[in-house]
């Protein structure tokens, strides 16, 4: 294949849009939520809360989904809290730590 193939190959495939970059599909759609309906009353319900605060009194049940003593986790909470913090904002509030560690340790 002559380089001249090689260039007409690619400028055929630029023109059919073969080549556009992959995120500009992305770049041009729009956001249809900034929170989804699904999680708009995640911190009126407190859901999560209940159940943390629930599963703290049971050492074994605890330790049961956490795979982990109540002690081993607050140790760890607290050595990740600076990296899992996020901050406040007027669009909406960030999931507490408490809860982004558990969704990562599940």
């Amino acid at each position: 294949m002559s380089d001249y193939d090689f260039l007409s190959i690619i400028c055929a495939a630029e023109v059919a849009g073969e080549l556009d970059d992959s995120t500009s599909h992305a770049a041009k759609t729009t956001r249809k939520y900034w929170v989804h309906p699904l999680n708009q009353k995640r911190d009126e319900e407190d859901l999560f809360e209940n159940f943390y605060s629930s599963i703290r009194k049971y050492p074994n049940k605890f330790f049961e989904y956490y795979r982990m003593s109540i002690t081993s986790f607050d140790e760890l909470l607290e050595t990740m809290r600076p990296h899992l913090t996020k901050q406040h904002t007027n669009m909406r509030n960030p999931i507490c730590v408490d809860q982004r560690l558990t969704i990562t340790i599940r």
